[in-house]
């Protein structure tokens, strides 16, 4: 498949019992267990709800969601952290702000590198964005990404890491080399997402 037809076909369909997972490979260990071992059980008992990214009967990939939390003080960015604290009358800097959780992100490895990836995590942004305006109060996606990970996430898609990793950003690619699954806390403000695309 090529991927500029995944691109235009692609749909999200609800982990079930009668999807076949044993060709998914994305190259990661951990990530492929998960889902083939655990996405189902915890989802059956409400702890996430992972969806599938489908074309032409084959699974391209998958997300994993959750409800999650960010603190102010956390938050880069100096008008944010004002912003929300007048718009919620408060002083505390430990103040939880409601979030959606992308607690897995996995493209099936024939698929990654090109792109894709991008395009399917800008269209989760968009329906989350929505649903944020829609139905349930949330204003942050936060992902705890693998160090391999962090340019997709931060570089390409506009991400933020927490003031407390600055230091340790400095350092990406080293840490990368050492440990490649060594995972970042990283965050969006919905509030800006549109002027990023």
């Amino acid at each position: 498949m090529k991927i500029e037809d995944i691109k235009e076909n692609y749909y999200f369909e609800t982990l079930n019992e009668s999807h076949y997972l044993n060709d998914f490979d994305c190259g990661d260990e951990d990530l492929n267990d998960f889902l083939k071992n655990d996405a189902l059980i915890q989802q059956d008992k409400k702890l996430n709800l992972t969806k599938l990214v489908i074309c032409e009967d084959m699974i391209i990939g998958y997300v994993s969601l959750l409800t999650d939390r960010l603190t102010i003080k956390n938050i880069r960015e100096d008008r944010i952290k004002l912003d929300l604290k007048n718009a919620l009358n408060i002083n505390s800097k430990n103040k939880p702000i409601p979030a959606v959780k992308i607690g897995r992100f996995a493209l099936d490895k024939k698929y990654s590198g090109q792109g894709l990836g991008s395009h399917i995590l800008r269209n989760i942004l968009a329906t989350l964005k929505k649903i944020s305006e829609t139905n349930v109060g949330f204003r942050f996606i936060v992902v705890e990404g693998y160090a391999k990970a962090f340019n997709f996430y931060v570089a390409r898609n506009g991400f933020e890491n927490l003031r407390r990793d600055d230091v340790k950003i400095g350092n990406i690619e080293f840490i990368t080399k050492r440990d490649p699954t060594k995972t970042f806390y990283l965050y969006m403000d919905l509030e800006r997402y549109g002027a990023l695309n």
